[in-house]
């Protein structure tokens, strides 16, 4: 699995599990994506966002949140 780390901490919304703020877009194969690579937003503590063709929409799906 690859890993891009983006520098700039205020791309990503803090992880709604553990509050961290640095976060990184990996690629990760998905079953269900023809043995395709997307990109994702991880955190550290194991929390990924949704898959995504681009950084940015990798960023933007981690960022769009139902607020409770």
């Amino acid at each position: 699995m690859a890993s891009k780390k983006i520098e700039v901490k205020d791309y990503f919304l803090p992880c709604p599990f553990c509050g961290d703020s640095d976060m990184e877009i990996v690629e990760s194969l998905f079953e269900d994506s023809n043995d395709c690579y997307e990109l994702v937003v991880y955190c550290a503590c194991g929390a990924q966002g949704p898959a995504a063709k681009t950084e940015d929409e990798a960023t933007l799906k981690w960022n769009s949140r139902v607020k409770s």
